[in-house]
């Protein structure tokens, strides 16, 4: 009897505990969920880096993040913008939690009165009113995004769209700048985010502009990140004509120089290039509203490049259909790419007008002349 007792005394040892974690709640998986904010305006954070244990994701247009299945009991909460101090709080989770986390910036809060929007066609955008353009503009002043014009050292401007950072002209001569917005149908999510010479930044508040469109069956986006000027092409052909890349021909080309009108009847047929940008952190955009029977081959060429530059080409098929495709094309250029065209895809519209992204063996016929 005597041999027994110790596996009496550590199974009812085993019992207790159990019932002590009981009381606390069961160490179980719960989700953690939160919103990334400006500590002192309250203005939510998009891209702001998240870890949780040994998950980490990035916050959204909103500032929001989510972990699933964390594990329970102790857990540290890490929180990382550039621009900001970063922020870390400590869980002892015992049921699903929502934590918000505010992270703290030494620069004076930015002023909404500093900047304001425009449509494709210049006109003044007030607040919660949409556009039927594809892009718009945020304008901004200088002097005026801090009470104290001078208590701050301005060193660049970015604008915020649906959570992606998209560079901006800053013309300091005229104590002003520019930001294209490419939007996307339905409502965009829009912020500016200003950087002080030491590496400071402050965020606005969140905006909304609604894209109303009733019909745009192809959205083409190219965006790079460092200092570059790369262009967008659209050729269309019949499937019989081949897929060749010809810089300096008209036909059924859509580039920074040609607007093309002969690749169907009327405005709502043919392609239009609303934004040729350059510099860090640029884009291109074009779009179409309605697709015709053929091959549409869609190539990027770098006018510029002064460093190796990481680029993106979103393409939008349908974007205001049920049938709504997205594909996306990440694409690495050097300073030996300037001037050579790259092929991304072609979108194939049959003449039942379904369409189709396949791939057509690339030729090159001409390129810029440097």
């Amino acid at each position: 009897m005597a041999k027994g007792k110790p596996y009496f005394v550590l199974a009812l040892l085993v019992i207790l505990a159990a019932a002590l974690v009981g009381c606390d709640g069961e160490l179980g998986v719960y989700t953690v969920s939160g919103t990334v904010w400006e500590e002192d305006s309250g203005n939510p954070l998009a891209g702001a880096a998240v870890t949780l244990g040994e998950q980490r994701t990035v916050t959204n247009a909103r500032g929001q993040y989510a972990f699933a299945e964390v594990p329970g009991g102790e857990q540290l909460l890490q929180v990382e913008l550039a621009g900001y101090e970063p922020a870390s709080v400590q869980l002892n989770l015992r049921k699903d939690s929502t934590v918000d986390v505010g992270l703290v910036s030494p620069l004076p809060v930015l002023r909404d009165s500093g900047f304001h929007f425009v449509d494709g066609e210049g006109a003044v955008l007030k607040a919660g009113e949409g556009t039927t353009a594809p892009r718009a503009e945020i304008l901004y002043y200088l002097r005026f995004l801090f009470a104290d014009p001078d208590a701050v050292e301005i060193d660049s401007v970015e604008a915020v769209l649906n959570g992606v950072v998209i560079g901006s002209a800053l013309y300091r001569e005229m104590w002003m700048g520019a930001a294209g917005l490419p939007l996307e149908p339905g409502t965009n999510t829009v912020q500016l985010r200003v950087w002080d010479s030491a590496g400071w930044a402050r965020t606005s508040k969140l905006y909304t502009i609604d894209f109303d469109v009733e019909r745009l069956d192809l959205r083409v986006l190219l965006s790079w990140d460092k200092d570059a000027d790369l262009d967008l092409h659209l050729f269309k052909r019949e499937s019989d004509e081949g897929n060749v890349f010809d810089w300096y021909t008209e036909d059924r080309h859509l580039s920074y120089w040609s607007q093309p009108e002969d690749f169907g009847e009327g405005p709502a047929q043919n392609p239009v290039l609303d934004w040729d940008g350059y510099g860090p952190r640029g884009w291109d955009g074009l779009y179409l509203e309605e697709m015709t029977p053929g091959d549409y081959h869609i190539w990027i060429s770098a006018w510029h490049i002064a460093e190796p530059t990481q680029a993106q080409v979103k393409v939008i098929v349908d974007a205001t259909a049920d049938t709504r495709s997205e594909s996306i094309t990440a694409v690495e250029l050097t300073e030996d790419d300037q001037d050579l065209p790259v092929y991304i895809t072609t979108v194939r519209v049959h003449e039942d007008g379904t369409k189709e992204l396949i791939h057509v063996e690339p030729e090159v016929a001409s390129i810029a002349e440097g």
